[in-house]
């Protein structure tokens, strides 16, 4: 068997304003890194053991912030990630970096490690936007970081912007895209800032404190988008752009809806044919001492919250992910998973999709004789409209 894996570093040295995801700041994790580190690793002996999996199709590790862990930690967690199955190498194998760890020595510990993609959280080239929400990256720092990848990485590379930043300027926005198109960057995340409630960013704006503009942020992805579509990053889902054939294998596993493990405190794992997904605990310190006994663990869902996802709700996930791409979803692979038509369950005659094809927002495509139906580049914009209207 063979699965993607997710490895969750929830360390930050300093949680960004607009982040809700689950991370632990600096100051508390100096005596815990390594610790941790080897409980990530029983977990994934131990779920290999188990499920007998002969190797991992890509690696993921996030966070929180991965690159936090210094160039030796990196090293060991992804050479025991190899050593695990056995396998020579990975095809995709993907490490998050920021901008303000990176080091030649964290370079040269992903080349001995086998990772071979670094995708870096850049978010912005202004420093009034950077400050805004809080990030302890600089646009100096991050011209740097990509100068250090420039010279000394020869791997794949993905970066991530924000747009819509409080204090993001249009010329700000639009001249930053110059410095990766001049790089060996392949692959670029594009967001639309969206402002999560409980978040330092979130009271900020409610208070007036900062002004934003949700509408002038949609309106400047859009411009992104057109920036990275004329300099060769073609779209293939809502928020990514990809140089063709440089496509994120491992992120396309989850748009699939494929079985995928997830190790590390917080990290969800999730298998659809047995209907659970799975999301270890957040407890740091227990998790770290629930894994160190791995020879003694006998349910590996014991430290997890457990979800059961009957038949509709994988339906859902289903079209709610293959919606996301722009190639959409494939009728026969609908039909073979689930035994029923997709045409119906969208409302391709008179239902939901015949309305976006009417309004000129939804398309049907045929690929290698398979029948796709996408939403196009303007209706993509409007996911979650789309979603609400086929619940």
């Amino acid at each position: 068997m063979e699965f993607p894996l997710y490895i969750h570093i929830p360390f930050c040295r300093k949680k960004c304003d607009y982040c809700d995801f689950f991370s632990l700041p600096l100051s508390k994790i100096h005596e815990l890194k390594e610790s941790y580190v080897k409980a990530v690793v029983n977990q994934i002996n131990f779920f290999v053991k188990k499920y007998n999996i002969a190797r991992w199709s890509t690696v993921y590790i996030g966070g929180g912030t991965p690159s936090i862990l210094g160039p030796d930690l990196i090293e060991f967690i992804a050479s025991q990630i190899i050593k695990s199955t056995g396998q020579k190498s990975v095809e995709e194998f993907t490490i998050e970096v920021n901008p303000d760890d990176l080091t030649k020595e964290i370079i040269d510990s992903c080349k001995r490690g086998g990772i071979n993609r670094i995708s870096m959280g850049i978010q912005a080239l202004s420093d009034r936007a950077l400050a805004a929400v809080g990030r302890a990256a600089t646009r100096q720092k991050a011209l740097d970081a990509l100068s250090l990848l420039n010279e000394y990485w020869d791997g794949r590379l993905s970066v991530d912007f924000i747009a819509g930043l409080p204090g993001q300027t249009l010329d700000s926005f639009k001249s930053q895209f110059e410095c990766v198109f001049n790089s060996k960057v392949d692959h670029i995340s594009l967001y639309s800032l969206t402002v999560e409630e409980n978040t330092p960013l979130y009271k900020n704006i409610e208070s007036g404190k900062i002004k934003w503009n949700s509408d002038r942020a949609d309106r400047m992805w859009a411009l992104g988008r057109r920036i990275l579509e004329k300099n060769g990053f073609l779209q293939y889902e809502v928020s990514n752009f990809a140089q063709p054939g440089k496509e994120s294998l491992h992120n396309q596993a989850y748009w699939n809806l494929k079985d995928y493990i997830g190790c590390g405190a917080g990290a969800t794992g999730t298998f659809y044919e047995k209907g659970i997904r799975f999301t270890n605990s957040t407890r740091v310190q227990k998790y770290i001492d629930f894994w160190s006994g791995a020879d003694s663990i006998k349910n590996e869902f014991e430290l997890c919250q457990v979800e059961k996802l009957d038949k509709e709700t994988q339906i859902f996930e289903f079209l709610m992910m293959g919606f996301r791409m722009l190639k959409g979803v494939s009728s026969k692979t609908f039909a073979d998973r689930f035994g029923i038509s997709l045409e119906q369950r969208i409302g391709v005659e008179d239902g939901v999709f015949a309305g976006w094809i009417k309004n000129r927002l939804a398309r049907i495509t045929s690929v290698h004789g398979e029948t796709y139906y996408s939403l196009n580049k303007r209706g993509i914009t409007l996911l979650n409209l789309f979603l609400e209207q086929l619940l």
